[in-house]
This record gives structure tokens, sequence and C-alpha cells, in this order.
């Protein structure tokens, strides 16, 4: 894993080239603390930081091909380079490293962009080919690394983090309203917008390219569902569960033995976690893989018992951080005011904390991302089915009423999402369309309820924004549908691509430690797409195929358990250990300086959840964690911090 920067530096000195690339680099630094580099390459500087997994002696960046031609600076790994390099090789391409970088540069050079379609890995990367003068950006299908660019006066800038783009000296800085809009609504700023206008995320599955001052997408993949929910549309059950084992088998083999160095697992006691641990640990016999969990001290969030059961059962090397109050707010006071951009999933603080012991001991670790999204293993997908089988028989007013009075009755309680949650959530959306209900449900702020918390001023600029486009892009060209396959496609594009993905990629990479997501693996995804709906959610079961294959792994109870989630006592820390920091940050003083939202509404919100009227910490902490970025943005120094390396060459 790594972090890069550049930009286009025609009209600049070399000393103002090699102040910008130091200054945009620090910023990164965390991202590879194992050297860096800069290069001037035809009108382009890249600059970059390294965490070194693939041939760390010889696969130094910025690399430059054969030719001198094209010069790459990249972020992920690329499992499948002993393949693509045997094509090369077949193709008299002769290669001088064992390093995925040098693949990539070369395979461009042989077959451009088209070979996208090739890689099998997770990435983000720039290469400048100097033949045309074009720079292409591009991004891994799922979206699990980040890429940032912007125009600037004398072509673009782009990097791996935005705090590290807005060092650039003609990077924009005002925020971008219609993305303020979508972060309320889906927790994150979704592809391709950014928490600051001008400022665009390539998007999951595509590149982009500039050249001579046009900037064009071109996309070369997207998620696709077949048709149909019946069992009947497809292989057999068996059939399925063999072929799916064996793509998953694979999917860690990858991970595990791409690299020498160590590899640790982070082990929720949870079925996706658990069934990673078990292939990985089968792939080290005789040496137990280390395995990470979080112990909160709050027993309604604390699965960390699950945890240690598995890892007894599998016989890893198993290490648990324990997590209380002052830990997470130690965190939000530390750190996430100089984040990349705002996310509003508390689960980043306790990932962050876990991801920080978990380095002590691996520069890297395998994760059970993924699984729920491709096999639909959250609840949500089971009230999804409930839905679409109860509206063929009542009206939608009274579904909705009967889901709340079931969602009073069943029991409570205040830590992960239970059932009478989930119902009580879903009600709320229920007369909305399948694909938006689930954002619906859980957003901290629906959209209708945007101009109550907006100045008049903020909230005009939003008139006939749809936060939703994303969404209905992704969903056209897709007829035939169930309603469990249209909620399933967008849970994808925004809560897996830009939510859990940049949680899991900020975490990790805040302490240099690397995740990989077999999950996630484009061979396994495609083939879970591929099933009908009955293999995946098998009546009101989810996760059925991976039930059934895990089951010679793990404990049977493991197997069965319903997932809990990974989540923070927020309400509790809020009229808790953060109270001082939400009112001075969310003051009616500190929000009229920022002039977005309207601090009579946001006061309400305050008054109400530290009263006990209501519960509200999903909108205050969506809004604490934006104003905490917003105050940032301003006071941030742009060019007067000492850069994290010696200066570039």
């Amino acid at each position: 894993m790594c972090g890069f920067a550049g930009f286009s530096d025609a009209g600049m000195t070399r000393e103002d080239m090699r102040t910008t690339a130091e200054h945009m680099l620090a910023a990164v630094a965390h991202r590879g603390p194992d050297g860096a580099g800069r290069l001037h390459h035809r009108g382009v500087t890249l600059a970059h930081c390294a965490l070194t997994f693939t041939d760390p002696d010889h696969g130094t960046q910025p690399f430059v091909s054969a030719s001198g031609a094209t010069a790459l600076v990249f972020n992920g790994e690329i499992y499948n380079h002993a393949e693509l390099r045997a094509e090369l090789r077949a193709a008299g391409v002769a290669l001088r490293t064992g390093s995925d970088t040098e693949v990539l540069v070369e395979l461009y050079e042989l077959r451009g962009t088209r070979m996208l379609d090739r890689l099998r890995g997770m990435f983000a990367f720039v290469l400048h080919d100097a033949r045309t003068g074009t720079t292409v950006l591009a991004r891994d299908p799922m979206g699990k690394k980040p890429l940032y660019y912007t125009r600037v006066p004398n072509g673009i800038a782009f990097a791996s983090e935005l705090t590290a783009l807005l060092r650039h000296p003609a990077a924009p800085r005002v925020p971008d309203l219609g993305a303020l809009a979508d972060y309320l609504v889906f927790q994150a700023f979704c592809a391709p917008a950014s928490a600051v206008r001008g400022v665009s995320k390539v998007r999951p599955g595509s590149c982009v390219t500039h050249e001579r001052g046009e900037l064009r997408e071109t996309e070369f993949w997207r998620p696709r569902l077949a048709p149909g929910t019946g069992a009947r549309r497809g292989p057999g059950l068996r059939e399925a569960e063999q072929r799916f084992e064996e793509l998953f088998r694979a999917a860690v083999a990858r991970r595990v033995t791409s690299t020498d160095r160590r590899l640790g697992v982070l082990l929720s006691g949870g079925l996706d976690s658990s069934a990673v641990a078990a292939v990985a640990q089968q792939l080290r016999p005789g040496q137990p893989v280390p395995t990470f969990s979080a112990g909160f001290v709050d027993p309604d969030f604390d699965e960390s018992d699950h945890a240690l059961a598995v890892a007894r059962h599998l016989g890893t090397e198993h290490h648990v951080v324990r997590i209380g109050g002052p830990d997470l707010a130690g965190v939000v006071e530390s750190e996430l005011a100089y984040a990349d951009e705002p996310l509003a999933d508390p689960s980043l603080l306790p990932m962050r904390l876990v991801c920080r012991a978990a380095r002590a001991h691996v520069r890297g670790a395998l994760t059970g991302d993924g699984a729920d999204e491709l096999l639909l293993g959250y609840r949500y997908f089971q009230a999804e089915r409930a839905i679409e089988l109860l509206l063929r028989v009542l009206p939608a007013p009274r579904l909705e009423a009967l889901a709340r009075q079931l969602a009073r009755r069943l029991p409570a309680r205040s830590g992960n999402l239970p059932v009478a949650a989930a119902l009580g959530l879903l009600a709320k959306g229920l007369r909305a369309s399948p694909e938006h209900r689930f954002y619906l449900s859980a957003a901290p702020f629906t959209p209708g309820e945007l101009p109550g918390v907006l100045t008049p001023e903020a909230g005009a600029e939003l008139a006939g924004h749809d936060p939703f486009a994303e969404v209905s892009r992704l969903l056209r060209d897709q007829p035939g549908l169930s309603q469990v396959q249209l909620s399933q496609l967008a849970v994808t594009t925004h809560f897996l691509r830009d939510v859990i993905l940049t949680k899991t990629d900020r975490g990790g990479m805040r302490s240099a430690l690397e995740l990989r997501s077999p999950f996630l693996d484009l061979d396994l995804v495609e083939y879970g797409n591929s099933l009908p709906t009955g293999l995946k959610l098998h009546r009101f079961t989810g996760k059925y195929l991976l039930r059934r294959i895990a089951a010679d792994w793990l404990p049977p109870a493991v197997v069965r358990r319903t997932k809990l989630g990974f989540r923070a006592p927020m309400a509790a820390l809020l009229r808790g250990e953060l109270r001082p920091l939400l009112l001075d940050t969310l003051s009616t003083a500190s929000l009229r300086r920022g002039g977005l939202f309207d601090t009579g509404a946001v006061r309400l919100l305050i008054d109400d959840h530290l009263g006990g009227r209501r519960d509200t910490s999903r909108k205050l902490w969506a809004l604490l964690v934006y104003q905490l970025w917003a105050e940032s943005l301003t006071a941030r120094p742009r060019a007067s911090e000492t850069p994290a390396y010696p200066a570039l060459s």
C-alpha cells in the first residue's frame, strides 16, 4: 500500500515543483513509511511514498517503463501479476523486476487502457504517457483505493487523499453543497463528487484520461445481477457450493501468498471474518495466523467472546483490543479533524484502534468486508424479502403500520441493530422504491429533512438535487430485477463502495496497515452476482451458500449466528466523553462561521439528545464530523508543515 500525489507542472520552476510535491506527499506520509520518491516526467511531476509488499528492492516508485515513455505511481496490489508477467514475456517484453508495478506500466505500453480488464486486485494509479501527453487515472472495480483529482491552470492535479490535493497551491477549497447533501443522507461523500467543489473522485471501475486539456471518463466495469429471483435459473445448490468455495479459497490464497510478509485477520467472531480466518489458517498449517478483535467495554457492542471462541477453534494467535469510551473519544479529538474528508460511520473509530494495535504485529490483514453485500447478509435484505411478499397481499399504508407495531412489541436494546430497529427503520421508507429504501431507513437525514437543517441560502442551492443519481445510473440497463436485487445493487453503490471501503482504507492506512478483502475478489463477485437470489437469501436466511460451505470449518454456533455488526456506542459517547466537543463544535458561533447549518435546528437536536427526549446521535454525529473537517479546512496550513520525509531529490 502506498500514497501518491502529482500535478501537471508546465510553467513551474524546479523549486516550485519540488516544494509542491513535498507538501502534497507529506499529507499522505502515513500511507507509506518505507520511503519516498519524486519524478519530473515531461510535463508531469509524480511523487510517491511506499508501504512495500512485492519486490521492495526493485519496485521503487515513481516507476518508469523500459522505453522511458511511461511513468507510473500506484497504490494497491495486483494479485495476478505473475500471470500477467508470463503474458508479457510471451509477447517479447523483457522485464527487469519482480514487482507488480512494472507489470502495470509495461502492460499499459502493450495494450493501453484495455489492460484494465485483465487486472485482479485493488488499485488506484496514475500514469503519464509522454508519447501522447496523456495522463491516465484508474481505480479498481470495487473502489478499494481512493483517487482524487482537480483541474489546475496548467492541467490537472491528483492525489490519494483530498488532504494532499488541497496542498496544491491552485486547488479549490470551497465546500460542495450538493455533495454535502449526499453526505447527510449516505454518511459519505460519494464518487464522483468530493467534499470540495471542483474536486472529483474517480468512480470505481473507471478511468479518467487527461489529454490536451480535455478530461474523458471511461467505465470498464460495473456490478450487474442476473435477473430473476428463483433458484432454478442457475446452477444447482451443490454446483454453486463447489464453485463458490473454489473461488473463495482462491481469493484468500491470492491475498495470503502474493507476499512473503506476515498477514493477520481482523476477526469479529461473525461468519464472514471467521470464514476468512479459517481458510487463511488452512493455508499456513503449523503457523498460527495473527487475529485481532475489538473488545468493547459496553456489552451491547462487544463480540470479543465470539471472536475468542473462533480463534481457539482455528488455533490462531489471537489479540483483543480493549476499547472504552475514552479510547473512542481520543480518536475523535486527535485525528478526526484532520481526516481525508468527512465520513459519518462511527465504526471508523474502533476500526482505527484495532488497526493501530494490529500494525504492531503485522503490515497487512484480511477482512470479511463485502460478504453481506454479495450474499445478502444484512437484516435489511430479509426485511426487503418480507416486504416484497407482504405487499402482494397488503397495501403499503397497512404494512407500514404493521411494521411499526411489530417494532414496538419486539424486545429492544441500545446496542447493535436488532430486528425491531430494522423493522422500525424500514417502516420509515416503506413507500419508497426498493433501491432507495435502505438509505431512507437509515439515513442521518432524509432528503426531505435537509431544508430544515441547512440555512435558507444553502438549501436554495439544492433545488432539484437528486441524491440517488448514481444509484439510478448503475441500475440503468438492468431490467427485470426483483426488489431484493434492486436493494442489493443500491447498497453496493454507496454503502459498500463509499462507506465501508472508505472506512477500511482510512482505518488501516492511518496506521500504514494494508487491509485486503477476499469477498471482494472480482472473480468471486462476478460469480456471486450471477447466482439466483435464492442461493444467497434462502427463505429468510442470508449468506446461505457461505453458511453451508463454512459448516466444515467453523463451530455450528458461528455458522448460525445472526450478524450484529461493527459499531460504536455513539449515543452514549455524545452524552458523555464527547459532550464538550459536541457543544463547542456545534455551538451557534461555530455554525455561523461556517454559514451552512441552521443554528436553531441544530440546537434542538442537541437539546433533545442530551436531555434524553430522543436519540438524535446519528444526526449529531454526521454534523459533528463535518463541522470538525470544515473548520480544519480553513485553519489547516497549506504550505508550512515540515515534510514527513527528507527533501525529495
